[in-house]
């Protein structure tokens, strides 16, 4: 019959809880990719939340003016989702901002609103319009870069030089 001794046996199984401690630590809160795209089919879209109060729609950066116009062209396609997902992106998490433009939204164009609040989903339903402010553009405007200046957007220079 094998032993271990005393002091061996103490530190492998401390050695032991502190490994699952650390792999506990690491995962809590964090669902899966898979999980998360199982989620995603739920809905009929998944909007995520970006820096400066914008939004992340199929990889474009969307201001809430330009996702309301997203959503006034589905309506007018008969396309319209029922429910719609607001998560959390990988840049940016979702704020009060985030939720008052969708909830908005919803109530502009009548879809369901949901999103992700530590783990457990939630539906936002709005009673009164009032408390919700209007939507906005995105203060804060970057500059196009000189080397954009003068083109189209095909990147053809607007006012070629005829060379005389």
């Amino acid at each position: 019959m094998y032993r271990i001794p005393r002091f061996s046996s103490h530190f492998l199984l401390l050695a032991v809880a502190a490994a699952a401690l650390l792999l506990g630590a690491c995962s809590s809160g964090v669902r899966s990719e898979a999980a998360n795209r199982k989620l995603e089919h739920k809905f009929g879209l998944t909007v995520e939340s970006y820096k400066n109060d914008q939004f992340l729609l199929d990889g474009a950066v969307l201001t809430p003016v330009d996702l309301s116009s997203h959503f006034a062209y589905l309506r007018d396609q008969h396309r319209m989702p029922g429910t719609v997902l607001l998560m959390r992106s990988e840049d940016a998490a979702v704020r009060k901002s985030h939720l008052q433009a969708m909830a908005r939204l919803s109530i502009d164009y009548g879809f369901a609103l949901y999103y992700d609040k530590d783990g457990k989903l939630r539906r936002i339903e709005v009673t009164d319009k009032k408390d919700l402010p209007k939507l906005r553009d995105s203060t804060k405007k970057s500059d196009m870069p000189d080397r954009m200046k003068g083109t189209t957007a095909r990147g053809v220079n607007q006012f070629p030089s005829t060379g005389n």
